[in-house]
């Protein structure tokens, strides 16, 4: 019986010392940076996305036309909050010329509303309903993806991207 006792407050012990280090990690260590991830080759594929402010729109809207920036995001994910204002600068900077989409994910859309508003998110914004993050194959969020004016997948980017990055995918969009 003992023995038994001794048996529980060990693995109780390795418990409690295994998701204190789960917290400390990740309320402590530095989110770790976003990456270049495999790029899925040919169309990006369509999907109908409802807007918060009421309107639908397609990816086909837009084939033809202008270049694509879909983010995938939600307004709990730290790396989200981390790269969300220069995804409103670097939108507003090139308004007209390329068309940001967001995509929330796992959120509600009272979050995602207060979260668009505290980081002056202007650009078409909804809540995935129809499974787009799967369609395109996320892993997780944040993920960017940029798509040319014929449609076609150019580049993805998994995690928080800096200004520098998201200004020279859209330059390379741009030529």
């Amino acid at each position: 019986m003992k023995s038994g006792r001794i048996l529980l407050v060990a693995i109780g012990t390795l418990i409690i010392i295994g998701v204190a280090t789960a917290l400390f990690t990740n309320a402590y260590l530095p989110l770790p940076q976003g990456r270049v991830a495999s790029v899925p080759s040919g169309a990006a594929p369509d999907f109908v996305l409802e807007l918060f402010s009421g309107e639908t729109i397609t990816l086909s809207d837009f084939t033809g036309d202008k270049p694509v920036v879909i983010n995938f995001w939600a307004s709990w994910c730290a790396p989200c909050r981390k790269e969300a204002p220069t995804l409103a600068k670097v939108a507003k900077m090139y308004d007209g010329q390329v068309e940001f989409i967001g995509i929330v994910e796992g959120d509600t859309q009272n979050n995602a509303l207060a979260f668009m508003d505290e980081f002056d998110i202007t650009y078409a914004n909804g809540i995935d309903r129809d499974r787009i993050g799967v369609k395109y194959g996320t892993t997780g969020i944040p993920e960017t993806f940029w798509i040319d004016k014929d449609g076609q997948f150019v580049d993805r980017w998994i995690g928080a991207i800096d200004e520098a990055k998201i200004v020279w995918r859209i330059q390379m969009l741009l030529e």
